[in-house]
């Protein structure tokens, strides 16, 4: 599996795997790393569970695995297919990765609708940048949603504080409540596998402090990520900061996003890194 490395020369450098679902599986500032690679699972046939995974035409899970379009049922795997598809090389500098997914064969069994879903990585002075354009190249209106799966690294979960604006904090384990502006630390129950959260109706950039090992991550996007699910496993070395723009079962329920036949939609997400 190939990894394409780029870096400004300033300290910035990214490695992306076009094979392994255009994921990021590093990102570096200063010789320090800001995101959480697991190789055992990149060398398997398991989905992406670490880096940047891009999630496209869903997020999360469909109710049972399928959904009904046009009076036909479909499946579909969590996340969609984007972050396990093979995708192709388009352009590569020093600085900078434009990868190219288009419909074929397996994606229109399970989506019946041609794309094209372009990916434009670059890094400059501390910052990744993820420019995505979304084409609809069908003769019919396009359902689709999108995001991004980061797992960012911490040595320890307490570690990491979680500051945003948003309209709600959801707590997967207690539910939701006004929040506003603020931080928030996730803590890992007492002998549960996993936990998570949700920040709803986000405004500006979330920034990730985590003072005990000298780091910052500013994750800056576009008004389209207006949801960003934290998620987290027991015994792991990461946080999920998860900048979505739907929500779970998004096909089934109409949570979702259209583009008109020839239509094309831009969005942006990127990640600051900063040694504190």
């Amino acid at each position: 599996m190939q990894e394409y490395v780029i870096f400004d020369g300033l300290g910035t450098r990214a490695v992306i795997l076009p094979e392994k679902g255009a994921t990021a599986v590093s990102f570096q500032y200063h010789g320090r790393e800001f995101l959480y690679r697991d190789d055992d699972n990149l060398n398997s046939p398991e989905r992406p569970r670490c880096g940047i995974p891009f999630l496209f035409p869903i997020f999360g899970r469909l109710k049972e695995g399928k959904y009904t379009w046009d009076g036909r049922e479909y499946a579909m795997a969590i996340h969609g297919f984007g972050h396990t598809s093979a995708w192709q090389v388009e352009a590569c500098r020093e600085d900078a990765l434009t990868l190219v997914l288009e419909a074929n064969e397996e994606t229109l069994s399970q989506y019946p609708f041609r794309f094209r879903v372009t990916l434009d990585f670059t890094v400059s002075d501390g910052k990744l940048t993820i420019a995505q354009t979304y084409e609809n190249r069908d003769e019919k209106p396009m359902p689709y949603n999108y995001g991004f799966h980061p797992y960012f690294l911490t040595e320890k979960l307490e570690n990491l504080r979680v500051e945003t604006t948003a309209d709600t904090f959801f707590d997967f384990a207690v539910g939701g409540k006004a929040f506003g502006h603020g931080a928030v630390s996730l803590t890992m129950p007492e002998g549960a596998p996993e936990t998570g959260a949700a920040f709803m109706g986000v405004h500006g950039p979330t920034v990730l402090h985590n003072e005990a090992e000298g780091k910052k991550l500013t994750m800056a996007f576009d008004e389209t990520f207006h949801t960003h699910v934290l998620w987290t496993q027991a015994g792991k070395r990461f946080l999920c900061v998860e900048p979505v723009n739907g929500a779970a079962d998004g096909l089934n329920t109409g949570n979702f996003m259209t583009l008109a036949p020839g239509e094309t939609k831009k969005a942006f997400v990127s990640f600051r890194a900063e040694i504190i």
